[in-house]
């Protein structure tokens, strides 16, 4: 597992912090978010390098998700290792399928082996649908959704991590834009999360949350069981 404190976005740039990605390379991630890091990975190159780099340390890296504790500065010793040189070559993520689909990154397409019209979308709230796509016995979901232009998401909070991966389209938090390709790390410590959806085009995002969310109105918590979120 990353630390709690490896958790944030890496500064501006809507990118998953590299203890994410060495986790990712160590096979240490659940199902559902070792899918969420190969997407992102899909839209960003510099992503895929420092994956492939963490993946080439193989051995340090085994070693490392066999040992329960973490020794002090571990992660920061590990991630300075696998921040090579950018411009060398990297290999395109595995394509294992041979579906495809004009919106959906690679990895996704081969974890869905369909396309994003073959789904079956259910009604989530007011201009919203959402597809489940996976859920561990620990509560942990991953699940898509997707979202007219213009509509606000109800405002709620979270029970533990969520994790939002822009697939397309665009919205706001906060005065902050997401676009395609952003990933957007809502904590547990946030009681009013509010995204607004860009007008114009759909928006689709990848999901991850750690828990159900904590929807603030009424309205909301007595449909939350049919959501199932």
């Amino acid at each position: 597992m990353v630390p709690e404190d490896k958790l944030s976005n890496s500064g501006e740039n809507h990118l998953i912090s590299d203890e994410w990605l060495v986790s990712y390379a160590a096979g240490n991630l659940s199902e559902a978010k070792s899918t969420l890091v190969a997407t992102h990975a899909a839209f960003h190159p510099v992503l895929q390098r420092k994956i492939h780099s963490a993946e080439a340390m193989g051995g340090a890296l085994i070693e490392a998700s066999e040992t329960a504790e973490f020794s002090d500065g571990f992660y920061d010793r590990l991630v300075a290792k696998i921040d090579i040189d950018n411009s060398q070559d990297y290999r395109p993520m595995a394509d294992n399928s041979s579906k495809t689909d004009p919106v959906l990154p690679q990895p996704l397409v081969n974890y869905l082996d369909r396309g994003l019209d073959e789904l079956k979308w259910r009604y989530m709230g007011p201009g919203m649908r959402q597809v489940k796509l996976h859920s561990d016995s620990n509560g942990e979901k991953l699940w898509l959704l997707k979202a007219k232009g213009g509509t606000e998401i109800p405002s709620h909070g979270h029970n533990g991590h969520e994790f939002t991966l822009v697939l397309q389209g665009s919205y706001s938090v906060d005065g902050q834009l997401f676009n395609v390709g952003d990933m957007e790390l809502a904590s547990d410590d946030i009681e009013d999360h509010r995204p607004i959806i860009s007008e114009g085009k759909d928006c689709i995002c990848l999901v991850v949350t750690e828990a159900p969310i904590n929807l603030k109105s009424i309205t909301g918590r007595l449909f939350q069981p049919f959501i199932g979120l």
